[in-house]
């Protein structure tokens, strides 16, 4: 997989780590804040994981220690934009970058180093899965501009954490923490060393804590990729189909979907595997 590049520095760097893409917001001078060309850049990279034969998880994280600061407000502004430009952006460009993390048959991990605000923070909760850094921080930031989340944060964040908290991070725009984030279930894990507040750290330490986070989520996303990838696609869509739906929807939803794990390429591979004490095919 090559890199999605501008005509100057690439905004997304996508990279293959094994079974793992890898795809890094690419914008450390403004906090890897998005535009509309970053947006449509990063869907086409999701798209080509999802066609590789040989991707089964997409890891999405940002340079710099910055997961994403939300929107490219400056740039926006310095190019008069007007409402109905907003608009034709949101429905053109971010929406449909959003759905495709949603839809995408692949696992689509967010590794949040840093600030996740705004649509940033949007961005990573279209994910299936969020590891934070113990420096990441969470925050709806549309309210200080006077709007609402955009990006699906309305309906995530209700999901996630509750309506009551939802309704205070839209509300306030005040920024959670990552042990308040793991407490409130808004991520799922919290790796890599920190710097307990009030401390500084050098800049060689500072790389180095970023690579430590980068290399552990790389470690998560390798384990991931090493399961069925045909459990870990239905199992994804089962859960999402299943949001809205009855016990007894769900139980004839996971039916269906077993099935046709049972007639796919791996079939009884894991129950043959297990009596013979082996690994199962699709991790060769």
């Amino acid at each position: 997989m090559s890199a999605s590049t501008s005509e100057t520095t690439p905004k997304l760097i996508s990279e293959t780590r094994g079974r793992v893409a890898l795809l890094t917001l690419n914008r450390p001078e403004i906090r890897n804040a998005v535009d509309a060309d970053t947006m449509n850049q990063l869907r086409e990279a999701l798209l080509t994981a999802e066609a590789h034969p040989e991707i089964r998880v997409v890891l999405l994280t940002g340079t710099g220690g910055a997961f994403c600061s939300g929107a490219d407000i400056k740039s926006a502004l310095q190019a008069r934009l007007t409402p109905e430009k907003a608009m034709q952006i949101l429905l053109e460009s971010y929406g449909p970058a959003l759905r495709t993390i949603r839809n995408l048959k692949l696992p689509v991990i967010a590794a949040v180093d840093g600030m996740a605000a705004g649509i940033g923070l949007d961005l990573a909760l279209a994910c299936d899965l969020r590891l934070a850094s113990p420096q990441a921080g969470f925050a709806e930031l549309f309210i200080r501009v006077g709007l609402i989340p955009d990006g699906g944060g309305t309906w995530m964040l209700p999901r996630l954490i509750g309506e009551a908290r939802a309704k205070e991070m839209i509300f306030t725009g005040e920024t959670v923490d990552a042990p308040t984030a793991l407490h409130w279930g808004l991520v799922n894990r919290v790796l890599g060393s920190g710097v307990s507040s009030g401390e500084e750290s050098s800049g060689s330490e500072e790389v180095s804590r970023q690579s430590e986070f980068l290399t552990q989520a790389l470690a998560f996303a390798a384990k991931l990729s090493q399961q069925n990838p045909d459990a870990l696609r239905f199992g994804k869509r089962a859960i999402h189909e299943g949001a809205g739906g009855t016990y007894e929807d769900a139980l004839t939803r996971e039916a269906g979907y077993q099935r046709r794990i049972f007639d796919g390429p791996w079939g009884f591979e894991g129950f043959q595997a297990f009596l013979e004490k082996r690994k199962p095919g699709w991790m060769d």
